[in-house]
């Protein structure tokens, strides 16, 4: 699922207009557009291209706002009405999918998703404001009851759902074919980009910054940063601020496609609407079944991993209790305090981290790049409440009270596939 189909690397170059660290779906985009300006732009990846959480995720193009919810289009949500989050939503995932074809990679593209409502009052919180979002929004979304899951839906979902939203404008895809895509995209472009670089420590000079790597040295005129979840310590800014939270994905062995067929009927992805959110889906090539949630708290075992996916999904496709999984992987993403994308500038080092989503981080790249390229003091500065973590240094606390809120997180999203 995360192969490297990346096809080249550069050697460091001593100097650069831009240096961006992470490759990752941020600093990608960001590349593609920087270099697309004009700018000499390098990017440094401590692994490989999208070998974090961009190439180990479960490849949702989701149209829903992180966040912003399915309420009033009118409320105030996060200082913003929700009709605005949802509306920048759908621009940035068309920007991507703009990219994807610019790119021309095979990324396994697929349209359509279920979005499974636990209870009653979910489901018609869902379905009374369908038809009106989609007149707002210009989408295609349409509610089905309990009655008619059958028809997206296998296993047990009748008698564990009370309906679902299909959104018809979200997209799903192998996460590590696109990534390489864009890669390639920005390559393309004149961007250079330095795998299994890893840096370690930055240092003002009269150039701009000098960047030290375990491959020589490095100045550029601005450094950018979008190391998420794996933002180090010579970043303590972002460190202090930024916490890797594993995200679980595994994928089954391979099956008869007739019954991977009969789970998944139309062959899009299911999201559990809930707090924590949890999904599953087929393989681009219908052989696979694939799980995917956020239940580890700190890193565990795959073999840890996977019982706890097949505990959660094992009611709905109870067949999913006797499968095999070949393969678990695990991308680290980065969990802010107020569990939003934050970007800006910290002494001379341009940074952004946090944002949700493959959308999402696109949307970033490309804002970062405006940013960058018209040298935005002004919305550089404009992110000054970025909470710390409390209790950073002493990680084993912190861990544990993360665990404690994920447990209340399950209660308030109250589904009956725990």
């Amino acid at each position: 699922w995360d192969g490297h189909p990346f096809d080249a690397t550069s050697p460091l170059p001593e100097r650069c207009d831009t240096l961006i660290v992470g490759g990752g779906q941020t600093g990608i985009v960001t590349a593609i557009e920087l270099a697309r300006a004009g700018q000499s732009v390098t990017v440094i990846e401590s692994n490989h291209v999208g070998s974090g959480a961009t190439g180990r995720s479960m490849g949702v193009l989701s149209t829903p706002a992180a966040g912003a919810g399915f309420g009033d289009p009118d409320d105030i949500v996060h200082g913003r009405p929700r009709k605005a989050w949802h509306r920048d939503r759908l621009a940035a995932q068309r920007y991507l999918l703009r990219l994807i074809e610019e790119s021309g990679v095979d990324c396994d593209l697929r349209e359509g998703a279920v979005l499974l409502a636990p209870t009653k009052s979910n489901y018609r919180k869902l379905a009374d404001t369908v038809e009106a979002r989609n007149v707002l929004y210009g989408t295609n979304d349409y509610a089905i009851p309990a009655s008619e899951l059958g028809a997206e839906v296998g296993g047990n979902a009748r008698d564990l759902f009370a309906g679902a939203l299909v959104l018809g404008n979200t997209h799903h895809v192998q996460p590590a074919k696109m990534i390489a895509g864009l890669a390639n995209l920005a390559r393309k472009h004149g961007a250079m980009i330095c795998e299994r670089t890893e840096v370690t420590g930055l240092q003002s000079c009269r150039e701009g910054t000098r960047v030290k790597t375990n491959g020589g040295d490095i100045i550029a005129q601005d450094v950018l940063l979008t190391t998420g979840g794996y933002t180090k310590e010579f970043a303590a800014f972002l460190w202090n601020r930024t916490l890797g939270v594993p995200s679980i994905v595994a994928a089954s062995e391979e099956l008869p496609r007739e019954g991977v067929a009969e789970m998944f009927p139309t062959g899009r992805v299911l999201l559990v609407n809930r707090v924590r959110g949890f999904s599953c889906r087929p393989s681009p090539d219908g052989s696979r079944m694939l799980l995917a949630g956020p239940l580890a708290q700190t890193p565990r075992s795959p073999e840890a991993d996977v019982r706890a996916l097949k505990d959660y999904f094992k009611r709905l496709f109870p067949e999913v209790a006797s499968m095999e999984f070949t393969h678990c992987w695990t991308g680290m993403i980065a969990a802010t305090r107020d569990a939003q994308g934050h970007a800006g500038a910290h002494n001379g080092t341009w940074y952004s981290v946090g944002s949700s989503g493959l959308v999402s981080c696109a949307d970033a790249g490309r804002r970062m790049a405006q940013n960058i390229l018209h040298s935005d003091a002004i919305a550089a500065a404009a992110d000054k409440k970025f909470p710390r973590w409390p209790l950073r240094s002493s990680e084993h606390l912190l861990w544990r009270g993360i665990a404690m809120s994920a447990g209340l997180l399950d209660l308030v999203g109250r589904s009956r596939l725990r």
